[in-house]
């Protein structure tokens, strides 16, 4: 058995990549390995819940004060100071090659992209690195295009979620195999409750991303605005504007939003129509999420829905940005609807069936559990220009702390 370390990109549950590798992390301990994580930690912020769901699952999370976490061209913004970034980078990777030190750990994992810290700690200790990537390269994440060779240069593997990223990968990666896996999230089993009403319903937080003025001007055009569409998700603010203009517009009675819900699920009923017009997913866990309910289900054909239709191929899926097709989608769904629920409901045990995490992370789990020997990088002959400070005394450190406190109040990291 071997011991593991994760490298985490927010310290959160609110997005798929710490929530799905959470469950890759549980099934590693659940097969005797033992796993620690690291994650950051901006000012005012509490970590207690976030350590505590990986204690209660044998996992101990190291939180470690940061300047910036993610790569300095990635989103979130910059804390003013090139100082303090420089300070907190190096000081991470040193906080990092320590838990190495001291739990003795034969793997380092890097969870998403968007950090760089945890291949340099590896590289420098000698012990093998894998890369675990979730995000497209375009629009927002197409910055980390210039960092293909120092992804390829310190990893010993390269994941990328199943499907389209992992083609494209591929090809942008040239010679290196990237392998693949599927993000698991565990779906409530619970029944949904008994609904008196067909319902449209769309769970998501209201962004240009998830793309809900699309579902909007399609559930206008169907003409069924005597069917309740219910929109689930807190919003950004003047994306929801642009939605509430527009139902206003076009007295669009029957559309609720209901903000955010920590349970989502607890809203839909066995009488729920599942839409999502997002234009862009990474790999959709929602749209499973919705599959695993029972739910029919109507989705467009963004990269990341198209790859997990590909495996489950269930549903209804329509071009995205066609507003036609969708609204012709959700008047046949109406007119079909006891037809496709009770599919729906015959698919569940093939769905949960493929969607195990015995499945989805099998190839990964085989490969951390061999990794054995060092992997030596010629960056350790320069070690300690990456994780020694040049002036590590009191006064030095209080002066850091000081700048911190004053920039990382306005600093919001993503």
């Amino acid at each position: 058995m071997k011991n593991i370390l994760f490298v985490s990109p927010t310290g959160t549950f609110d997005n798929g990549a710490e929530i799905s590798i959470f469950y890759l992390m549980t099934a590693l301990v659940k097969r005797g390995n033992k796993v620690i994580n690291v994650a950051p930690g901006y000012q005012g912020e509490d970590k207690t819940s976030y350590q505590n769901k990986f204690k209660a699952s044998g996992i101990d999370t190291y939180i470690l004060p940061a300047g910036k976490w993610w790569w300095e061209d990635a989103p979130g913004g910059l804390p003013e100071d090139a100082k303090v970034r420089a300070f907190y980078y190096r000081e991470n990777i040193a906080q990092i090659r320590q838990l190495i030190q001291e739990n003795s750990i034969d793997l380092v994992v890097t969870n998403t992209v968007n950090m760089f810290q945890g291949a340099l700690a590896a590289a420098c200790e000698s012990i093998p690195h894998f890369w675990l990537i979730h995000e497209f390269p375009e629009n927002e994440f197409a910055y980390y295009l210039d960092k293909i060779d120092f992804i390829a240069e310190y990893s010993k593997e390269i994941y990328s979620v199943t499907g389209l990223l992992n083609q494209k990968l591929n090809l942008l990666f040239g010679e290196k195999d990237i392998k693949q896996f599927i993000p698991y999230s565990e779906v409530d089993a619970s029944p949904l409750k008994k609904g008196e009403n067909i319902r449209f319903v769309s769970v998501g937080r209201l962004t240009e991303r998830k793309n809900q003025l699309e579902l909007l001007k399609a559930y206008h055009q169907s003409g069924k605005t005597d069917v309740d569409l219910v929109l689930i998700g807190a919003g950004d603010e003047d994306y929801k504007i642009k939605c509430l203009n527009y139902i206003k517009k076009y007295n669009l009675k029957n559309v609720k939003l209901t903000g955010h819900l920590d349970n989502p699920w607890e809203e839909l009923t066995d009488k729920d129509i599942f839409v999502s017009s997002s234009a862009m997913e990474t790999f959709g866990l929602v749209y499973i999420e919705a599959l695993l309910k029972g739910l029919p289900v109507i989705i467009s054909d963004n990269p990341g829905y198209a790859s997990a239709y590909k495996i489950f191929q269930e549903g209804e899926m329509y071009p995205l940005g066609d507003i036609e097709a969708l609204s012709e989608k959700m008047s046949l769904s109406l007119e079909t609807f006891t037809e496709q629920k009770q599919n729906s409901i015959n698919k569940i045990s093939e769905v949960r069936e493929k969607y195990s995490i015995e499945f989805v992370y099998k190839t990964f789990i085989e490969e951390a559990e061999k990794v054995q020997g060092s992997e030596k990088k010629a960056v350790r002959h320069i070690e300690n220009l990456l994780t020694v400070n040049a002036d590590s005394s009191s006064s030095f450190k209080s002066e850091i702390k000081r700048t911190v406190k004053r920039v990382l109040l306005k600093f919001k990291k993503r």
